[in-house]
């Protein structure tokens, strides 16, 4: 079994907390950084490189090709080859398969243990089923090549599913004839299609991404007065809950110094307008910093915090950036919320948009709105949306909120996920209408008016405070569900 194992140290700069592809492998650094930071010069240094280490370990993948060797049919004049008939080089395959696995496991950060022999009979497929079975990979990837080698495949995949190990099946297109309904069930990720290697990595992704967020930890900062920690049962991320105090204590030692000015520079340069006074960006920084430093005190991984009524030590600015950078940052201590974005930012590498529902009656149109939005709805190495700051709608205080444009006509998804016995998600799709000057619309900073797809009656949505992705990736969400055994609300 060869070991496909990268061993270099990842540097994560400027996409903060990248376990969304896998990059955080044990040990690697890992960069804050203020949003519209790919903007500044690069003699200037991103206002927020703080290092830390990240102590998660990404999955390890059993990859098995399926097949029996070429010469048995080879060597035998009258040998029947079947699909996928006798041109097809199931070595030759192999070896370019190796090379992509190499590949995505280097992208992810991953491990992908691939088999150099395959496996040509029952006994072989024993062999492995029984090593499954003792090692628990967190993952299995089944690459068939052969027509009749299915009852290998089945007892491949009934040991992993007994083990409690997640599986991907692939098969490429033209190598089996007939159905594959059997095949298209939950608890298993079934790709037939022809050397669809992205659809294999998104595969690994999922793998990756459930044994990542296992162990991640999610700072509650809310008003307690002393600190908890619990585990949310299905994804698994610890939660730690820290009193207001804290915060509210170190926002009020931090200094204007150079380092808030590197910063307030960055939520300033790529703006179109500023509307706040100096004051509120200054806090908007403090903010920022005073979050940065019990971050990586808690070793966390995700933010939240009871926010609503904070004043101007509210971290609208903070969470902007940090979810523009893939770092999970819900508002109002609102765990669901929390909880959607460590799944959705982990699944599509893009900021989500938490916000609050409304409808548009007459054209049939959700419309979402809330004061958090990060302008990078493409990814950390994306562009900039039309952005401008602004006073926070709800107080007189004057804090800073940022107001982010998003473009007519672009694909969105929003999700929804439920805790509970099983673990439910909820999935939307559509297409942006517009966003709207404010005033004449009303309510939150940021909003977006969104045609659902399917003529979906908008009124029927569910859900509060769900989360908006800039993509069409109701699939990739879909997929994700099935494999773990998600409900589909």
């Amino acid at each position: 079994m060869k070991r496909l194992e990268s061993d270099q140290v990842l540097e994560v700069s400027r996409r903060a907390f990248l376990y969304t592809t896998g990059l955080a492998a044990a040990g690697a650094p890992l960069m804050f950084m203020g949003c519209g930071a790919g903007d500044l010069p690069s003699d200037e240094p991103a206002a927020l490189a703080v290092k830390t280490s990240d102590s998660r370990k990404p999955a390890n993948v059993r990859a098995v090709f399926v097949y029996p060797p070429s010469k048995a049919f080879a060597d035998n004049p009258k040998g029947w080859w079947s699909w996928p008939g006798t041109e097809f080089d199931a070595e030759g395959r192999q070896v370019q398969y190796a090379a992509e696995l190499e590949k995505i496991q280097a992208r992810l950060g991953m491990t992908i243990s691939v088999d150099d022999k395959p496996v040509a009979n029952s006994a072989d497929a024993r062999r492995i089923a029984a090593e499954i079975t003792k090692d628990k990979p967190d993952g299995l990837l089944i690459v068939m090549f052969y027509n009749r080698s299915l009852r290998e495949v089945d007892l491949l995949l009934k040991a992993a599913e007994a083990a409690g190990v997640a599986a991907v099946f692939y098969i490429a297109l033209g190598v089996k004839h007939g159905s594959v309904a059997k095949y298209r069930r939950e608890g298993l990720y079934f790709i037939q299609s022809l050397d669809n290697f992205e659809a294999i990595e998104y595969g690994m992704r999922m793998i990756n991404t459930k044994k990542l967020l296992a162990q991640s930890r999610l700072l509650s900062i809310t008003g307690v007065k002393k600190v908890t920690e619990r585990t949310e049962s299905f994804l698994g991320i610890n939660v730690r809950t820290v009193p207001s105090a804290v915060y509210a204590d170190i926002f009020r030692k931090i200094r204007i110094d150079g380092q808030a000015e590197k910063l307030i520079r960055s939520f300033t340069r790529s703006a179109e307008a500023v509307r706040v006074s100096r004051e509120a960006l200054e806090n908007a920084a403090r903010a920022h910093l005073a979050l940065q430093k019990m971050i990586l005190e808690n070793d966390a991984h995700g933010v939240t915090m009871t926010c609503l009524r904070a004043g101007m030590l509210k971290p609208c600015m903070s969470f902007a950036t940090l979810n523009g950078q893939l770092f999970p940052a819900a508002c109002e201590n609102d765990m669901a919320a929390a909880y959607s974005f460590f799944l959705g930012e982990a699944l599509t590498g893009r900021g989500g948009f938490q916000h609050n529902p409304a409808f548009e009656t007459e054209r049939n149109h959700y419309y979402g709105s809330h004061c958090t939005c990060a302008p990078r709805l493409h990814g950390p190495d994306g562009p900039v949306s039309s952005h401008i700051l602004r006073k926070f709608f709800h107080s007189n205080e004057g804090s800073c909120a940022v107001q982010t444009f998003w473009k007519p006509g672009e694909p969105v998804t929003m999700i929804h996920y439920y805790t509970g016995q099983p673990a439910s998600l909820d999935i939307y799709s559509g297409k942006v209408y517009k966003s709207h000057n404010m005033p004449p619309a009303g309510g939150c900073t940021t909003n977006v008016e969104i045609e659902l797809a399917d003529g979906k009656d908008a009124c029927s949505v569910k859900g509060h405070h769900n989360i908006l992705f800039c993509g069409d990736y109701a699939r990739k969400f879909r997929l994700f569900a099935n494999l773990f055994k998600m409900k589909l609300v």
